[in-house]
């Protein structure tokens, strides 16, 4: 029998560019989301309110994934999307995990980092993904049920690709500062929960994962001098 994967949002952005990369490797994989779609493993389910729906469509999961996201500024919406819909997921899908299954789900570097482009909620919320995964990494290693989180810089993904093929600029910038000379895209996520989801990483859980090409391990006085052509002299 096939490898069942459940992705919550696996129909738009990062999520979509998931759940092909885990088709490709053979997987059977249902999406989540609250819009009707014609595939037939797809859910329409507000995880707000009617996770409990879930289990009419799959009776086994081994890999789930998290890449929701409300887009808005609501805190109490944001909170019930972003936190208590995992936890409404996990609770419901709980009786169903094989075993070895394995949760991922998708945070931010503003969990760590302060980004003036993103308002006070989404960095609040994306730092209480982290205290939840990690909480649920404990009490459910019990039963041998992994969870992690993955927490990317700026990437270039289905919905941005114009925005930085007219602004160069800004993606050159990206690239200046980044170690590795390039900006990510969704495909290094995909890349790392394939590794999540597998036997291969059989021994991590409570890990949150930075997917910014080493950018997060530069000095920001270093990123300051580097742009303004300040740098110490040797």
């Amino acid at each position: 029998m096939s490898t069942t994967s459940l992705i919550i949002g696996g129909t738009k952005g990062i999520g979509s560019v998931i759940a092909d990369s885990l088709r490709k490797r053979g997987d059977r994989v249902f999406t989540l989301s609250r819009e009707e779609r014609k595939n037939k493993n797809h859910i329409k389910c507000d995880i707000t309110s009617e996770s409990n729906k879930i289990l009419s469509f799959v009776d086994e999961v081994d890999y789930l994934i998290f890449s929701q996201r409300y887009r808005g500024t609501d805190w109490d919406e944001t909170f019930d999307v972003t936190i208590k819909g995992i936890h409404n997921v996990v609770t419901h899908v709980e009786p169903v995990f094989s075993s070895n299954a394995s949760v991922v789900i998708l945070s931010s570097n503003a969990s760590s980092f302060v980004l003036e482009e993103q308002p006070v909620v989404y960095h609040a919320s994306r730092s209480a993904l982290l205290g939840l995964m990690k909480s649920y990494a404990v009490q459910y290693g019990k039963k041998n049920i992994r969870f992690n989180c993955i927490s990317p810089a700026s990437l270039i993904k289905p919905e941005n690709e114009q925005f930085y093929a007219a602004n160069s600029n800004i993606k050159k910038m990206i690239q200046d500062i980044t170690p590795l000379g390039r900006m990510g895209d969704s495909k290094d996520v995909a890349n790392l929960v394939e590794f999540l989801c597998s036997e291969k990483s059989s021994f991590i859980t409570g890990n949150d994962f930075f997917v910014d090409g080493g950018l997060s391990i530069v000095g920001q006085e270093t990123i300051a001098r580097n742009l303004l052509d300040l740098k110490h002299k040797k």
